[in-house]
């Protein structure tokens, strides 16, 4: 599952729409972008996997993991020589910082939590086992 979608990218990144041609006619390859997306979104979930159940579903965390995603996506198709941009490894810096930050415990997702809670006691105990008694 990719954090976002072609059409994300292509409405977040049309003045770096020329990293995503790849056939060199002037238009995005929207097959090689989603390819990218499913990379990128694999890559954080490699970072997120050590605290969160993957790929991570929570609307709230929605938001976040798309704009890693894309940012991400767009640093792995600008990976040559000719496509290269300083702004595009910096804000694939930021994003890897941030998913290493989640993966230490530093930063977190916003994540609904479901509650259980009813507000009651409850009668579930503690039971000890121990051997018997030998004097």
């Amino acid at each position: 599952m990719a954090y976002a979608t072609v059409q994300d990218w292509l409405d977040r990144n049309g003045n770096h729409s020329f990293v995503a041609d790849f056939n060199e006619d002037g238009e995005a390859d929207t097959a090689a972008i989603a390819r990218t997306l499913e990379d990128a979104s694999a890559e954080i979930d490699g970072w997120l996997a050590r605290r969160y159940g993957t790929p991570v579903k929570d609307p709230l965390a929605a938001p976040i993991l798309r704009q890693h995603c894309l940012v991400i996506a767009t640093h792995l198709m600008a990976d040559t020589r000719y496509t290269r941009d300083d702004e595009i490894d910096a804000r694939y810096r930021a994003s890897v910082d941030f998913l290493k930050a989640i993966s230490k415990g530093m930063a977190d997702l916003p994540i609904q939590q479901a509650s259980t809670d009813t507000g009651r006691a409850s009668n579930v105990g503690v039971t000890f086992v121990m051997p018997e008694r030998v004097f």
